[in-house]
C-alpha cells in the first residue's frame, strides 16, 4: 500500500509539471510579430503633377480654398483626392468628378470601417502593438484585405481573417515619404513673390517641405523647386521635362 501511495504522488508530480511544461509551452507557441513587416496596398499613391488636367482644375474652379493633401490611384483606376480640409474626391481614369467619398458606403469600390466594425483580431493586434494610438481611417481594399491608417500616419495591412501582412508598401510613394505638407500660408515669402511673379495666372495647388527646400505645384501640373532659403532652383512640367534656372553672366 506505501510503495503504491508513492507511486500515485508520484505520478501526480509528474502530471503537474506535464501541465506546467505544456502552459510554458502554449505560451510561447504564439509567433512573434515582425512589425517592420511590408505589404503591398492596392491603391498606389501619384503625385499631383501626374494628375489628369480636368482634376486639378475641377479643384481649383470648386475649391480654390483648399490645396491637395494626398492622390491615389486605385485598382479600378478611379483617382482619390484627398484635401487639405479632409475631403476625399473621387474621379475616373479620364479625371471626371465621380462624386465626394465621405457617406462611408461603398460607391466608388472601397468599402469604409469604422474603428468599431474591424474584426477583433484586428482591434487585439493593435492594442498590443500600437496601444493608445487612434484608427484615423479603414477601410476594405479591392483585394479583400483591410487597411487600417493610425493618427501616427502608420498604415497598416491585414487580411480578410484579421492576419497582420506588413505595414503598407507604396513603391511609387517611397520618395516623397519624408516630404511635409505645408499650408501656402506657410511657404517663404520669396516662394510667394517668384510664383506671383513668373506664373501669375497659376494657383498653388500643393505645397510640401523637403529636407533640401520646398516642393510647390500649381494647378497647370508644373512642379517648382526651391532651396531651404526660398531660391528658386528649377521647374519641372508635368511630362517631367525639367527647366532649371540658369544664372545669367555678363559678357
Amino acid at each position: 500500500m506505501k510503495k503504491l501511495m508513492i507511486l500515485s504522488l508520484a505520478g501526480i508530480g509528474f502530471i503537474a509539471i506535464s501541465a506546467c511544461s505544456n502552459d510554458d509551452d502554449a505560451g510561447n507557441s504564439s509567433p512573434e510579430v515582425n512589425l517592420n513587416a511590408t505589404a503591398f496596398s492596392s491603391d498606389s499613391h501619384v503625385n499631383t503633377s501626374a494628375l489628369p488636367q480636368p482634376i486639378l482644375d475641377y479643384i481649383t474652379t470648386n475649391y480654390p480654398d483648399q490645396v491637395i493633401r494626398e492622390a491615389e490611384i486605385e485598382d479600378n483606376n478611379n483617382y482619390e483626392v484627398e484635401l487639405s480640409n479632409g475631403l476625399e474626391l473621387i474621379f475616373d481614369a479620364e479625371g471626371n468628378f465621380l462624386g465626394v467619398d465621405d457617406d462611408g458606403e461603398d460607391n466608388f469600390g472601397d468599402d469604409h470601417l469604422d474603428a468599431s466594425e474591424l474584426p477583433q483580431k484586428i482591434k487585439d493586434f493593435l492594442n498590443t502593438y500600437f496601444e493608445g494610438e487612434t484608427v484615423e481611417e479603414a477601410e476594405i481594399e479591392n483585394n479583400g484585405h483591410i487597411k487600417v491608417e493610425l493618427d501616427s500616419d502608420v498604415k497598416l495591412i491585414f487580411d480578410a481573417e484579421g492576419n497582420f501582412l506588413g505595414q503598407a508598401e507604396d513603391e511609387n510613394e517611397n520618395e516623397d515619404e519624408d516630404d511635409e505638407d505645408i499650408a501656402v500660408e506657410d511657404l517663404p515669402q520669396s516662394v510667394k513673390d517668384y510664383i506671383s511673379a513668373n506664373y501669375p495666372d497659376n494657383k498653388i495647388i500643393e505645397a510640401e517641405k523637403e529636407d533640401e527646400g520646398f516642393e510647390v505645384t500649381l494647378n497647370n501640373g508644373t512642379e517648382l523647386k526651391f532651396d531651404s532659403e526660398g531660391n528658386f532652383v528649377k521647374a519641372e512640367d508635368h511630362n517631367g521635362d525639367d527647366d532649371d534656372d540658369e544664372e545669367e553672366t555678363d559678357d
